[in-house]
């Protein structure tokens, strides 16, 4: 009699533990990625505001989120900035980053480089574009190199052009670059 409970109860505990086991190769894990709707490699995205083209993105690989409204930009990306008047003014680099797909706004992030047609050059590791106010801003540090003069500061915003631009907490060699925001 105590040998029929114990092999009911093996038997019962073999079973749960085998439908245990069978839940859990069968449920799906919470870590899969989501797989972009849209993908494509060597294309170029364009930049609106109102209709008029501000920027040109060149990128290596575009991933697509139609859920996120978001575009990620990886191996390497290349904006060109143009004016109002749809002249070139500058040109941005880094190894990646990202498009707000409903506001145009984007982000560019490690090792950024923005290179004015006047001849100017800012140097951070994170950058963002507010397209609605057509500005250029990082909140980290920031290095602008121009002929004559280096400037250091704790955050960064300015037209795509770096002419007008401000920023905090100020210092560096030079000149006569160093002027007040306008």
């Amino acid at each position: 009699m105590i040998f029929r409970k114990f092999s009911l109860v093996i038997v019962f505990l073999t079973l749960l533990t085998a439908c245990f086991q069978k839940e859990e190769e069968t449920s799906v894990p919470n870590n899969v990625p989501e797989h972009p709707d849209q993908e494509s490699w060597n294309s170029t995205l364009i930049i609106t505001n109102d209709g008029q083209k501000v920027g040109v993105v060149e990128a290596k690989h575009f991933q697509k989120y139609n859920k996120k409204n978001k575009t990620y930009i990886s191996e390497g990306l290349k904006v060109d900035f143009f004016n109002a008047e749809g002249l070139h003014t500058s040109v941005l680099t880094s190894e990646g980053g990202e498009v707000d797909d409903r506001k145009q706004d984007m982000i560019a992030y490690g090792n950024v480089i923005v290179v004015s047609d006047s001849g100017m050059t800012l140097y951070t590791d994170t950058l963002m574009w507010d397209n609605k106010r057509q500005k250029i801003i990082s909140e980290i540090p920031v290095t602008i190199i121009s002929e004559s003069d280096t400037l250091y500061g704790d955050s960064f915003i300015s037209d795509p052009s770096l002419e007008n631009y401000e920023l905090t907490n100020s210092h560096g060699t030079g000149t006569g670059l160093i002027r007040k925001p306008q």
